[in-house]
């Protein structure tokens, strides 16, 4: 998502997918969000920092939730059918 090889600057709009600056400034305060580095006053986040970031918050689902529905769902279904019938 974000350039690996870029600093990003608080001001960047790239920036806004992760939240509001007052929100990234909350988070550093509070020791929380993506590591971040201090130039002369001046914060910036590295590009593949971000990235790491926002993958270890990536949740992957399991094959099976769909919804709720199994995927032998049809199968179990007929065999109960056929066993009322």
């Amino acid at each position: 998502m974000f350039d690996p090889d870029k600093l990003y600057l608080t001001d960047d709009p790239a920036l806004l997918v992760l939240g509001r600056p007052l929100t990234l400034a909350h988070w550093r305060c509070e020791g929380r969000g993506p590591a971040y580095i201090k130039m002369n006053g001046r914060v910036a986040y590295r590009g593949s920092d971000l990235n790491e970031w926002l993958e270890a918050r990536t949740v992957r689902p399991t094959d099976d939730s769909r919804g709720g529905v199994s995927r032998d769902f049809g199968a179990r279904s007929g065999s109960a059918q056929s066993a009322g019938s």
